[in-house]
């Protein structure tokens, strides 16, 4: 088995476990995400991830990739 469908499929599986979990809880994630608090956080998280990390990452996958020329 390829090592990154194996990695896929354990995402899925934590995803399922998680989802899982919460119902057993009874946890309301309509109310959680409804807090303006949350809404917040994650408005400022998707901003940074979008405007700071993922230029990061591409960059840095690039510097280290030019490293290593291909033949």
């Amino acid at each position: 088995m390829n090592l990154k469908k194996s990695g896929f499929l354990q995402i899925i599986l934590l995803i399922f476990v998680a989802i899982a979990a919460l119902a057993y809880f009874n946890v309301d994630i309509r109310g959680i995400m409804a807090n303006p608090g949350i809404q917040k956080f994650l408005t400022i998280f998707t901003g940074a991830w979008n405007n700071f990390l993922v230029p990061l990452g591409h960059y840095l996958w690039t510097s280290i990739a030019n490293l290593f020329p291909t033949r």
